[in-house]
């Protein structure tokens, strides 16, 4: 949230953020437990609950499991809502880089289908559902 706050004082109406924002790029094998993706959740359920999204527009990596798939995705959110979950379609997987091990590619160009989010979400936002996919977010 630090990171939001300092982004909206420099005048900022988007700020983006690194791809596994909320967990860490090094949480490897964790990923493959139930409970990482959850406290992933509880997180971000923190953060939309504060004003931090207030004004501006914040991509906030994080993964998610979608039809017990999951995925390395942006979550696109703004005063207080998720707007998009966008999971990536690239995946890094050479020397260094091991995503495919944790991660599937989404392979579904230019579509989009509801995502229904999880309680502790729909709590905070009254949002039962969101779109889930290669989608454009237009202002």
């Amino acid at each position: 949230m630090k990171s939001i706050a300092i982004a909206k004082s420099r005048g900022a109406t988007l700020r983006v953020g690194p791809e596994l924002e909320i967990l860490g790029y090094g949480s490897q094998d964790h990923l493959l437990e139930g409970d990482t993706v959850i406290h992933t959740w509880e997180v971000l359920a923190h953060i939309l609950a504060s004003d931090a999204t207030i004004g501006v527009v914040c991509e906030i990596g994080m993964p998610i499991i979608h039809k017990n798939v999951i995925y390395s995705c942006h979550v696109i959110v703004h005063d207080k809502k998720i707007l998009l979950i966008r999971p990536k379609m690239w995946l890094a997987s050479d020397r260094n880089y091991h995503e495919m091990r944790w991660f599937t590619l989404r392979q579904k160009h230019r579509q989009s289908e509801d995502y229904y989010l999880p309680r502790i979400i729909q709590a905070v936002t009254n949002q039962k559902k969101v779109p889930f996919g290669d989608a454009v977010i237009s202002t």
